[in-house]
């Protein structure tokens, strides 16, 4: 198959869309098929079939706004490269809701991806959230199918009246023969640690690491135990600054995966404070590699868990992060249970070769689907009120997060 992938250029040189893109794209080479990318990104790409759509402006939330020529060259790659399948990250750009409209005008099935969930958060940045995917319903109807990570996010589409055999529910997933906990690692004798707590994303506000630095340091922990944050973001220069402390270590931006596991295996408890999320790779690479971990309920992160892990009520993180941090740090025995529990759930669900081989075979069911399809059949149009609507919402959050 021919398969066109749809993202944006992730700011930090690292984010999760970004990240889950390559690693798709990889899966589908390996296995023969012909893979291509078109990214939102005014930075042209070297990357062999891998193309750019400019924007005027975009944060660090990765709130894109296309130019007036990025419809025309979205066209132009369609044309081009005459793909058997689209499948796009919603969520990017107002440049969204055409994409399903474009690819049936050229005779393509689209796919279109949710990287974001609902979450538990009343923060305003969840309610506008909330609110895309609301007003998004049209847009969701008219992708031939809808791939959403949680049974949560599934059953909000179905009860706005799409139709479950177009929602396809697959979760995120890592490759478990890479993450994996290695015994011997350079980092852990590179910095003396014997306990190891660790914190792995965007150093941003919405991944709230002073709060986890804080209750790190209100424990008083001995020398030996270190906690490592391992990430950019605009916030890693004044967190350097402000803990000069010999028990934090910063590492910056990590891309090599092999450093990266040799990192996750020097500790042995993984926190994610997050105000809100998706389904973050970093929870599932610190599982795989066989870490206890902790972990706010924004997002899927509670489903993820399970039993496998602590999760805690974001309006409560104050006094039961550092809680939760005593509890395994005292209890070392806790700390292995749970470490070989979230092993053991990371093997059973969220492997990613099982994962990409089931979205690979249903790509393949949507395109013999669609082009059976009676070429009369009419799609869902969308008026000016739902495109105003979407315009607006776009506009509200690029207020909030600027």
């Amino acid at each position: 198959m021919r398969i066109l992938l749809v993202d944006k250029e992730e700011f930090n040189k690292v984010g999760g869309i970004g990240v889950f893109t390559q690693r798709l794209k990889l899966h589908l080479i390996n296995r023969e098929h012909e893979a291509y990318v078109v990214r939102f990104s005014n930075k042209k790409n070297n990357q062999k079939n891998t193309f750019h759509i400019p924007y005027y402006f975009a944060n660090e939330r990765a709130i894109f706004v296309p130019k007036e020529e990025s419809l025309s060259l979205f066209k132009k790659y369609i044309f081009n490269i005459k793909p058997d399948i689209v499948y796009t990250a919603i969520g990017l750009s107002p440049l969204d809701i055409f994409i399903p409209t474009i690819c049936h005008e050229f005779g393509i099935p689209a796919v279109g991806v949710w990287h974001a969930d609902l979450n538990n958060s009343d923060s305003s940045y969840q309610l506008i959230l909330k609110s895309l995917f609301l007003t998004y319903s049209p847009i969701c109807k008219q992708f031939d199918l809808l791939h959403v990570f949680t049974d949560k996010l599934a059953q909000y589409y179905i009860n706005r009246g799409i139709n479950r055999n177009k929602i396809l529910v697959l979760p995120n997933g890592v490759d478990t023969n890479i993450y994996k906990r290695i015994k011997q690692t350079k980092f852990k004798q590179k910095h003396a640690i014997n306990r190891g707590i660790l914190f792995l994303g965007r150093l941003t506000s919405d991944k709230n690491p002073k709060m986890l630095i804080n209750s790190f340091l209100n424990l008083n922990p001995q020398d030996n135990t270190k906690l490592v944050l391992v990430g950019p973001g605009d916030l890693e220069r004044s967190l350097r600054e402000e803990y000069k402390d010999k028990r934090i270590i910063f590492t910056g931006l990590v891309k090599d995966e092999k450093e990266k596991v040799d990192i996750l295996s020097s500790c042995e408890i993984f926190v994610l404070p997050s105000k809100f999320e998706g389904m973050p790779l970093a929870l599932l690479e610190a599982m795989s590699c066989g870490l206890a971990c902790i972990a706010s309920d924004a997002g899927s992160n509670g489903e993820v868990l399970d039993r496998s892990g602590v999760v805690i009520n974001h309006s409560h993180i104050k006094t039961q992060l550092p809680f939760a941090l005593k509890l395994l740090l005292d209890y070392p025995v806790l700390t292995e249970f749970l470490a070989e529990r979230a092993r053991e759930r990371m093997l059973d669900r969220y492997s990613q070769e099982v994962i990409f081989g089931n979205l690979v075979s249903n790509f393949k069911n949507v395109v013999n689907k669609f082009r059976k399809k009676n070429l009369e059949e009419k799609h869902i149009s969308i008026d000016k009120k739902i495109i105003n609507k979407i315009e607006s919402l776009w506009k509200k959050t690029i207020d909030y997060v600027v």
